[in-house]
């Protein structure tokens, strides 16, 4: 018994770093299609599980600590500066979990949550590196070449990888 709840309570993490490794994957096999001179197409399925995690799973208390950590992860991975995930993506799972209170759980509302949540964490990033001078991008090139893609493409993840992540989540909510 004890086993089996140990087990369940571990597996929403593990999902989250999986989608997160998968986020890596996407990037290194499909540079040459993600990141152009003209654009810059970036997969964030961990952002996909964390918000159908707060629509499937409102009683996980511990979620908002999986968001910091899959912060600070992603900023020690792949930035290599503190501070940016590590501030958005709690801050953002804040905004999807007021935001949910209000809405049904339908596809459709869990999507544009997802899409509000990647518009928020692309630009508070890029407002970040902006600031740290690290981008000197317009705004205007920013939205098109970096948000827009962005966007379309993890709403294309959305279409696909919502009922399996669906199930996924119910299942652990059933054996909890």
């Amino acid at each position: 018994m004890a086993t089996t709840h140990l087990k369940n309570r571990c597996l929403l993490p593990i999902y989250i770093m999986i989608a997160f490794y998968l986020d890596g994957s996407i990037s290194l096999l499909g540079q040459i299609w993600l990141y152009t001179p003209d654009y810059t197409i970036i997969s964030r399925l961990f952002m996909l599980v964390l918000v159908l995690a707060a629509f499937i799973l409102p009683e996980e208390t511990r979620l908002p600590w999986y968001a910091i950590g899959i912060g600070l992860i992603y900023d020690l991975y792949y930035t290599g500066m503190l501070g940016m995930y590590t501030f958005a993506v709690p801050l953002i799972m804040y905004v999807v979990r007021y935001l949910k209170q209000y809405l049904p759980d339908s596809p459709f509302f869990i999507a544009l949550v997802y899409l509000i949540s990647l518009t928020l964490l692309e630009t508070v990033i890029y407002l970040f590196n902006r600031m740290a001078g690290i981008v000197t991008t317009i705004p205007v090139d920013f939205i098109s070449n970096v948000l827009a893609p962005t966007i379309a493409l993890n709403l294309v993840f959305f279409i696909f990888l919502y009922l399996p992540i669906k199930y996924l989540l119910l299942k652990l909510k059933s054996e909890r």
